[in-house]
């Protein structure tokens, strides 16, 4: 299902599709997949099929989305896909779903997202930033749940600092964007911001990012869960959420989206 058009933009890139039970009463929570790859590679396609039967077995329905991607290799080309374009897709294909999702049996007032990697960034930054969800009219609240599954995007400007190729591919050379791009940067205590669930895992300064942004939204008043899980490497985190008999992130995953959906 295609969310929006772009002239000269693979459609691919910019649809998303429905894991869905059909005109279901009442209408069922939606869990929305963001992918991880780096910002540069990557699709809505990959590591679902544990993911579908975890959901439906919660009686949730699942959209996974794709969005434009930065080159594949380093790229210092001003013209290149970077931010914010990665996350005005994603913002876009939520209030896609807000509207839509309906009509698939979904319930707009029961969205939460899911992302792993890259694409925890981006359901970080979709959940605190200003830019995205309430310039289209939906407020940052409206969303049920924000998880994040193994990133240190929370950070954008420190990483770039430390001239992380990654980062400087997906957010500049410049540092015009690095600060409003963190997550990390986009906690007020006067905003009210869904509950949030972090998995982490990795070395010292991996973990470091992740507990950082942990401390930043308990300090900021947010409902926060999480999770170490130092037993699976980058993409077995994520290979693991669902898979038949794994507890270790499974588990409190459901634990927390149940808590969201309440």
């Amino acid at each position: 299902m295609q969310y929006k058009s772009v002239n000269g933009v693979n459609t691919n890139l910019l649809s998303l599709d429905i894991y869905h039970f059909g005109l279901a009463t009442p209408k069922k929570p939606v869990v929305v997949y963001v992918h991880g790859g780096g910002f540069a590679v990557g699709d809505k396609a990959n590591n679902l099929v544990n993911k579908q039967n975890l959901f439906f077995s919660l009686g949730y329905i699942l959209v996974s989305v794709n969005y434009r991607l930065s080159p594949a290799s380093y790229s210092t080309d001003p013209y290149r896909v970077m931010y914010p374009t990665h996350n005005n897709d994603v913002a876009d294909a939520v209030k896609w779903i807000y509207d839509n999702i309906g009509d698939y049996g979904g319930n707009n007032q029961k969205i939460a997202l899911l992302g792993h990697s890259a694409g925890a960034h981006l359901v970080a930054l979709t959940g605190t930033s200003n830019q995205f969800l309430p310039s289209r009219n939906i407020n940052l609240s409206t969303l049920k749940g924000v998880a994040c599954i193994d990133t240190e995007g929370y950070d954008v400007e420190a990483r770039c600092k430390e001239k992380n190729e990654v980062y400087l591919n997906a957010f500049g050379q410049a540092n015009t964007f690095w600060f409003e791009a963190s997550p990390i940067n986009n906690l007020f205590t006067a905003t009210a911001y869904p509950k949030f669930f972090i998995a982490k895992r990795g070395n010292n300064s991996r973990i470091g990012y992740a507990n950082a942004f942990i401390t930043k939204l308990l300090v900021t008043g947010v409902s926060v869960s999480e999770v170490t899980a130092n037993q699976y490497d980058h993409e077995g985190i994520n290979d693991a959420i669902g898979a038949p008999g794994e507890i270790a992130i499974t588990e409190p995953l459901k634990a927390f989206f149940v808590q969201c959906f309440r």
